[in-house]
């Protein structure tokens, strides 16, 4: 007598697989677009806090500072000396070249940085303020 053992057939198996696969690709796709916000919220944080060391740093040492808007960093840095980089993530880009001098006192030429972000509609517009080193950022 043959003893039969059961088992699953090979079509079985590759419908569990492709059923796995897609619930995968499901949920692959939220977790990305979620660690990118997260990373995008890290820059602004870094940012803030890069930018307000600097201008601080200019008044209290009575230097002048550059600060270098690039396609993809921001540059910090006193009397062209590289000094910070803050990189923005991989989902941000900076659309044109901008360099802003903070002189001796932290006041600070007004301008409008735009940030282009793949994760929002909208870009990003740094606004600068004329005078003592004040900054917003809008949709």
């Amino acid at each position: 007598m043959r003893n039969k053992q059961s088992a699953f057939s090979l079509a079985e198996i590759l419908v569990v697989l492709a059923l796995s696969a897609f619930t995968l690709l499901l949920t692959v796709s939220p977790l990305e677009n979620s660690i990118n916000g997260l990373q995008e919220k890290i820059f602004w944080q870094s940012f803030k806090q890069t930018w307000t060391n600097e201008i601080i740093s200019s008044s209290k040492f009575k230097k002048v500072h550059t600060i270098a808007f690039k396609n993809n960093k921001i540059v910090f840095s006193e009397k062209n000396n590289r000094k910070v980089m803050v990189r923005l993530p991989k989902t941000m880009s900076i659309r044109r070249y901008e360099s802003i001098s903070v002189n001796d006192t932290g006041s600070i030429s007004g301008r409008t940085i735009i940030v282009d972000s793949t994760l929002q509609d909208k870009p990003y517009y740094i606004m600068i303020q004329l005078g003592w080193g004040k900054y917003h950022v809008t949709h």
